[in-house]
């Protein structure tokens, strides 16, 4: 089969460049011929008249479009899987492949379609005013997409346009979504995507081995230090209780407030940012891992690379994470924003038996491995295809 990747590049997208490469080479390693179109935000310029372009471009980019139509031409592919387009490559590339006659798949990394700052997140609360509006201005009116009600209206402009035009009802042949919970959220939306467009499909992690019992003393948190993962609720568990270690790996925003705040703990300490064989050897050493987001979160890799490892996972049970954990099975739950909850989750956990290791391992193997998304993937590229060649003709 002949893939043709899309990509939209912007800052801080690693959830999807991280998806994108790792399909590209678990494709390429089973013999198809694999090839990627990437388009990257910071083409967009400076200053009001450039900004005025890239509105336009963002509801429909022609540039873009051609740019498409040409790689179908000298490529060829059997299927377009798409992993962003906003706003360089745009909706357009919808409408390109349509013309080409090729079927389109979409990854949805994000609530991006549905919420013009992608997180359903509004003062650290979860927030679905917008969900199922077809011309949300709450987004424009709380400025949600980078303080700005200017950039908040064009997200919501392009998104919004393409309801009424049907565009993503029509030009898109199935969503792979990442959990159930995204599922849910998109079909109870105002996009009016039928039911049976949508495919749950989580992403995967190569195998790194997994990590030996007893495991070490110590807690640990992986992520970026930034206000939506959390962290103060974390932290203010662990300083009430000192008998308890917990380890930070990360870098964000909130880092340099929280070292100074939390200075004082003994059993807190901050590594910063880690390479991927350092966190490697972290996830597998830990007791557990503690995510504690306060947003619905899309499919974390850090939880499939801590479930890889045999590592459970204590989390807030809230959006994907309510669907990847299973209170007791595989890890704790506990009440989002919640420190008192938090630390009940780390006693119940230190109650628990080593079968919390196995079963993290055994989900792993049952829902994120490469094999495994390797089965799903390919279904539903050959489902898209048949069914865009049966109402061709």
């Amino acid at each position: 089969m002949r893939i043709l990747f899309i990509h939209n590049k912007y800052r801080q997208a690693g959830g999807e460049d991280t998806a994108l490469a790792l399909e590209t080479a678990l494709l390429n390693k089973k013999g198809h011929a694999v090839e990627t179109l990437i388009f990257d935000n910071e083409e967009i310029g400076q200053g009001a008249i450039a900004k005025i372009q890239a509105l336009k471009n963002a509801l429909y980019n022609r540039s873009s479009e051609k740019k498409l139509i040409l790689k179908i031409r000298e490529f060829g592919p059997d299927i377009i899987h798409v992993h962003n387009l906003f706003f360089v490559a745009s909706p357009s590339i919808l409408s390109g492949a349509a013309k080409m006659h090729i079927p389109v798949v979409l990854t949805v990394h994000n609530y991006r379609l549905i919420c013009c700052n992608a997180i359903l997140l509004r003062d650290n609360q979860p927030c679905e005013i917008c969900v199922k509006r077809k011309l949300p201005l709450a987004g424009v009116r709380y400025r949600c997409y980078r303080d700005s009600a200017i950039a908040s209206g064009m997200v919501t402009l392009v998104t919004g346009i393409h309801k009424f035009r049907h565009t993503w009802q029509t030009k898109v042949g199935k969503y792979i979504v990442l959990t159930k919970f995204a599922k849910d959220k998109l079909f109870e939306s105002s996009l009016g995507i039928p039911l049976e467009q949508l495919v749950v499909k989580p992403n995967f992690v190569a195998d790194q081995g997994v990590g030996s019992l007893p495991r070490e003393g110590f807690f640990l948190f992986a992520g970026r230090l930034s206000r939506e993962k959390g962290l103060n609720t974390l932290l203010e568990a662990f300083r009430d209780m000192p008998g308890q270690t917990l380890i930070i790996a990360g870098e964000g925003p909130e880092k340099n407030l929280l070292e100074v705040e939390y200075q004082g703990s003994e059993n807190i300490r901050f590594l910063g940012q880690l390479d991927r064989v350092e966190l490697s050897v972290l996830m597998k050493k830990c007791r557990a891992l503690v995510f504690p987001s306060l947003w619905y979160e899309g499919l974390p890799y850090v939880i499939l690379e801590a479930f890889c490892a045999g590592t459970p996972v204590i989390a807030s049970n809230l959006g994907a994470m309510s669907d990847l954990i299973k209170d007791g099975y595989n890890g704790m739950h506990f009440k989002p924003g919640n420190a008192l909850d938090l630390k009940e989750a780390v006693r119940r956990f230190g109650e628990n038996r080593n079968d919390l290791y196995a079963n993290a391992r055994q989900t792993y193997l049952d829902h994120y491995h490469p094999e495994i998304h390797y089965i799903s993937v390919m279904e539903i590229y050959d489902t898209t295809i048949k069914i865009h060649q049966a109402k061709a003709g």
